[in-house]
């Protein structure tokens, strides 16, 4: 990579390149998906039969891995943080150790792609001109399912993110769409306790208003919210609004602003990175450009992401707590401007130097994050 300094983004995924370049083309891609379905293959399974041949030839196929590898240069980032995830009808802990299983193999596979658990290791690998990897949780009250040594097990998987809630409520909080929020629970208060101790970062980007307020509150070590917007520039439940902000500001938190277009933008016709621009300058004016940073969020609004898959992933985000009117005012496989795809990330980063200063750029691309991870820990 170009960089020798980590540049950070809180993706939830890999970038959806990957998977078609396992296929050979968007095409193609497509054609497997319109196959599988066709033949009475559920979305859920289809979605994780994709990602498992992606992986089959990310083990086997060096000239896929160094492919792969041209994805995230092209796009210059080289510290992500992903979700694993499932989209299978089975327990979230159980999809969620088998997308664990899916990542310890493509670090195994790859001398350049890393597994990175401390700052010291993302600056070590940035320097190394490698890619290193994250890896977050983001609904750990159903991650753990009751116990809380599992936040053990999975700290000691690698996982260095815990986002306490999705979007709906969970036995330790209540997510941001959820009808009503009663705030941290007693279970959930121990949650944070045992994430502090172990030396994690508490997320609270899908929590409700009062679970946020609380967690800020009640946890002794700084927290953030990885990927949100700011509900003063535009009314979205995935927004934090000033209040929430501000008492993040006052803990010494961290905040990262996603490029998502139904959230930063609901409503808006062809909405554009200017949109994006104002959430960030909004949050910087009240914590401060310091403790801030990118959350893009984006491998679904990839433009190429497979199209048989658009009304599937439609109806599963809406299982997960997302409102289908909110979902369907804009097409999933839709970018924002000129991010349309993850490799156009540069047009972000070049973005930001319109409203911020060099110093203020280096430190949001990356540096700030560290800075967070650093005194949370």
């Amino acid at each position: 990579m170009a960089d020798e300094q980590p540049i950070f983004d809180y993706t939830s995924s890999a970038p959806w390149e990957q998977v078609i370049r396992s296929y050979g083309s968007s095409d193609d891609l497509d054609r497997t998906v319109e196959d599988m379905m066709a033949n009475g293959t559920p979305g859920g399974e289809t979605w994780e039969a994709i990602w498992d041949h992606e992986v089959r030839r990310f083990e086997s196929d060096a000239e896929f891995r160094d492919a792969v590898r041209d994805v995230y240069e092209t796009a210059g980032v080289n510290l992500l943080s992903v979700t694993p995830w499932t989209h299978d009808d089975v327990s979230e802990r159980t999809g969620q150790r088998r997308d664990l299983a899916r990542w310890q193999a493509r670090f195994d596979a790859a001398d350049w792609l890393h597994k990175v658990t401390s700052p010291d290791d993302a600056r070590r690998v940035a320097a190394d001109g490698d890619v290193g990897i994250v890896l977050n949780t983001q609904n750990l009250g159903g991650a753990i399912d009751g116990s809380l040594d599992r936040i053990d097990v999975l700290y000691n998987e690698g996982v260095r993110i815990f986002q306490l809630t999705y979007n709906y409520q969970n036995s330790l909080a209540t997510g941001c769409n959820d009808t009503s929020d009663g705030g941290l629970s007693k279970f959930g208060r121990a949650a944070v306790d045992r994430v502090n101790e172990l030396g994690g970062i508490v997320d609270l980007s899908h929590c409700g208003k009062r679970t946020t307020l609380d967690a800020i509150e009640y946890s002794d070590e700084p927290v953030a919210v990885t990927h949100a917007t700011c509900q003063s520039v535009m009314d979205h439940y995935r927004g934090k609004s000033d209040e929430e902000i501000q008492a993040l500001a006052e803990a010494d938190g961290y905040m990262g602003i996603v490029t998502l277009p139904w959230f930063i933008a609901p409503g808006v016709d062809d909405p554009t990175l200017e949109i994006f621009l104002d959430h960030l300058e909004h949050a910087a004016s009240i914590i401060g450009p310091e403790n801030l940073g990118l959350g893009t969020d984006f491998y679904p609004a990839d433009s190429r992401f497979p199209k048989p898959l658009l009304e599937y992933y439609k109806d599963h985000i809406v299982e997960l707590g997302f409102d289908r009117e909110k979902v369907e005012q804009r097409t999933i496989a839709a970018g924002i401007g000129e991010f349309e795809t993850y490799e156009d990330w540069p047009v972000v980063r070049s973005k930001l130097a319109e409203r911020f200063s060099d110093a203020e750029v280096a430190g949001i691309l990356g540096e700030n994050f560290l800075r967070f991870w650093e005194r949370s820990s």
